[in-house]
């Protein structure tokens, strides 16, 4: 079993009992999101103890493959803009994720300078977990994960629309029917 999966688990544990209570209220505002106006945000949140958010953006139109925007940073500051110019196709991948006990997401990844970007969503029975997760290309453990401030995670789209919609892109082979990379966790010294 992947430990990331107990990871998620013990994090979303605690947070249970409260969405219980609360599962009546209306539903929170979307997200703030870097794509422009007339965009179609695919997924953005806030990053977690961070001013930043991570945003996949949709052209405008009903082009086929829908071509892609990645944009990190703050609204007065992006700091990657991916691709740099234009709205460019570029080499975005969808994946779908697979966990054990009926868990699992979606997962939108590209390769830019020797480094594979994704953006997840992960759900399962009391759990959620969104974010971002950088991973030089040809490496097995990722270099960071960032995950989206709890529950702020939003796509426009419901994940099985936003799927169809982004499947010409094609699958991730590293990632499609699998688990998100791990962060490599330096052992404790004692």
């Amino acid at each position: 079993m992947n430990s990331r999966f107990f990871d998620m688990l013990r994090r979303a544990l605690p947070v249970v009992p409260l969405a219980l209570c609360v599962s009546g209220q209306a539903e929170a505002a979307p997200s703030p999101s870097l794509c422009a106006p007339d965009e179609q945000v695919a997924f953005s949140c806030p990053i977690a103890r961070s001013h930043k958010i991570v945003s996949l953006c949709l052209a405008p139109g009903k082009a086929t493959p829908p071509a892609a925007r990645y944009v990190f940073g703050t609204p007065s500051h992006p700091e990657l803009i991916y691709p740099a110019e234009g709205r460019a196709r570029a080499n975005f991948r969808t994946s779908r994720l697979s966990y054990a006990a009926g868990t699992g997401g979606n997962a939108y990844s590209f390769v830019k300078d020797n480094t594979k970007y994704i953006l997840f969503n992960i759900s399962g029975t009391g759990l959620e977990n969104s974010g971002m997760i950088v991973k030089p290309v040809n490496k097995l453990d990722a270099s960071a994960e960032l995950d989206c401030k709890p529950s702020t995670a939003f796509d426009a789209l419901n994940g099985r629309l936003l799927l169809d919609i982004t499947r010409s892109w094609g699958p991730d082979p590293e990632l499609d029917g699998n688990v998100l990379p791990q962060t490599k966790v330096p052992p404790k010294i004692k």
